[in-house]
């Protein structure tokens, strides 16, 4: 039996639930399902088993910029290897309703993924980018538009990708991805 960490990435403060930055959180949320998470010091935790594994699920309550303090405390805890631990994330560089997976990498300007590299000191855990672009340029402006509300235009299709995103995890644990 394997134990999984699946994270996702957001910031905990009401104002920021319905973001683009908060994509994460909305993916782990819909992968727990019904499960209710737990908070223990910097983390909201759950755990589930799913094909003979251990899954724990996790949102980091450090804001996005030190997402990796919560990642590397659980993956200490329970001895996770990096490889087995998945993270939902938002990509301003990929169209909305786009969702990549990508097993290994850098953190392209994320800083979320950039704490969590830094403090892993790893970057082959699973990546699952879910599309944030935005429509016009943001001339530079990257932080305004990440924690701007998710206009209702675009619900739909982000609830498509999220199912995605969550099929994707499903998949890499079950190990056929």
């Amino acid at each position: 039996m394997k134990t999984y960490l699946v994270v996702g990435l957001g910031n905990p403060e009401g104002k920021y639930f319905e973001t683009w930055h908060n994509l994460g959180f909305k993916a782990a949320e819909r992968f727990a399902g019904n499960l209710t998470f737990t908070k223990k010091g910097n983390q909201l935790l759950t755990s589930t088993h799913e094909n003979g594994n251990k899954v724990i699920i996790l949102k980091p309550l450090t804001y996005m910029n030190l997402s990796g303090q919560a990642v590397v405390a659980v993956c200490r805890k329970f001895k996770i290897p990096t490889t087995q631990v998945i993270v939902f994330v938002d990509d301003i560089y990929l169209d909305i309703g786009t969702v990549r997976l990508k097993k290994s990498g850098g953190a392209g300007g994320h800083n979320g993924l950039k704490s969590i590299n830094e403090l892993l000191q790893a970057t082959d855990y699973t990546k699952i980018k879910i599309g944030a672009k935005p429509a016009t340029d943001i001339k530079g402006n990257t932080a305004n538009y990440v924690l701007s509300k998710i206009p209702d235009a675009d619900r739909a299709t982000i609830d498509t990708a999220l199912d995605t995103a969550v099929q994707i995890a499903h998949d890499v644990i079950a190990g056929v991805k």
